[in-house]
């Protein structure tokens, strides 16, 4: 039985995908300092095959115990998102390069096989309606997008025959969760069409690209298991081109699924554009299984389970917990 380490697993993507590697036979052993709290794992805590490890990542002395007998990495943790990667510069790189400094380390010398990073098409920037791909020149615009670039630089290079690396640029991400978030676009829309019945966007003709929290989980997992050949060394975007959207559109499709919803402009500018080739990772035989419809509808069962959720309660949002988390 191979053993799987998920740096940041109690978190939006690591818990989904905890459980689908718990579900394919995997032991998957599970790094998190829970800021979010332990129910997006506390049922995974009776499998024999599941093992939770609470600390940071970039605490050596654990990193080097959760390492012992471990076939492959996959890299989630860290800041995740612009506001809370804003707050504080030192703390970003602190949570977000420099352990992936000390990950890569000693991931080699305890002879970790595959290393799997969680990076983001946020490197991109502002690409105006140009279409760009693994070999575009780079222009991250915030210090999330900054962090995400410099620990690519650190990762890739160190591929070799007996240590596989690769990079995973995300597309924006959306969909329900057990350690759900409502600052993601596509969840914050569909929450607001549910509460507020209307849906507030920042400009509307920026480009985004999409991908359902299940996809990128099994794009995980097809890394973890695909030919080395195929994989080693290199930079994958992980999406689909059919579901890079304009901002405008994507909010009409949320209203499309939640009948009489107002669609309203702020005057805040959100300057981030990028429309993303997925030709490469399609190139290799992955594609994404689900579209943003299936994501508004899986986050619109949420309320219709519980009606009395409030999604903007801090525990679904990064930046209000980060900012609780610090006593700022």
């Amino acid at each position: 039985m191979k053993k799987i380490l998920i740096t940041g697993g109690a978190g939006y993507v690591g818990c989904v995908l905890a459980r689908k590697l718990l579900d394919k036979g995997y032991f998957v052993r599970v790094l998190d300092p829970l800021f979010f709290g332990r129910d997006p794992i506390r049922s995974l805590e009776e499998n024999p095959n599941f093992d939770l490890q609470i600390s940071l990542t970039e605490d050596k002395y654990m990193l080097e115990k959760c390492l012992k007998g471990i076939y492959g990495v996959i890299h989630l943790s860290g800041l995740s998102n612009d506001p809370s990667c804003e707050i504080d510069a030192s703390l970003t790189r602190k949570a977000n390069v420099d352990a992936t400094k000390v990950l890569l380390k000693l991931s080699k010398e305890t002879g970790v096989e595959r290393l799997i990073f969680a990076s983001t098409c946020s490197v991109y920037g502002y690409t105006d309606d140009n279409v760009v791909d693994e070999r575009s020149p780079l222009n991250p615009l915030t210090a999330y997008a900054k962090s995400k670039n410099d620990s690519e630089e650190l990762i890739i290079p160190e591929a070799s025959n007996g240590f596989m690396t690769v990079s995973l640029r995300q597309a924006t991400l959306y969909g329900p969760s057990a350690r759900m978030r409502f600052d993601l676009v596509l969840n914050t829309m569909t929450g607001m069409a549910i509460s507020d019945r209307k849906i507030i966007i920042n400009g509307g003709e920026q480009w985004r690209p999409f991908l359902h929290v299940d996809d990128t989980a099994d794009a995980c997992t097809f890394m973890l298991e695909g030919e080395k050949e195929k994989i080693n060394g290199q930079i994958f975007n992980v999406g689909s081109n059919e579901a890079n959207l304009r901002i405008k559109d994507l909010a009409k499709c949320v209203a499309k699924i939640i009948p009489d919803v107002k669609i309203e402009q702020s005057d805040s500018a959100d300057h981030r554009s990028y429309h993303v080739s997925f030709d490469k990772i399609a190139s290799i035989g992955w594609a994404p299984k689900l579209n943003v419809e299936d994501g508004i509808r899986g986050v619109k069962k949420i309320f219709d389970d519980d009606s009395h959720i409030d999604f903007r309660d801090l525990r679904f949002f990064n930046i209000k917990r980060m900012l609780s988390y610090l006593n700022i």
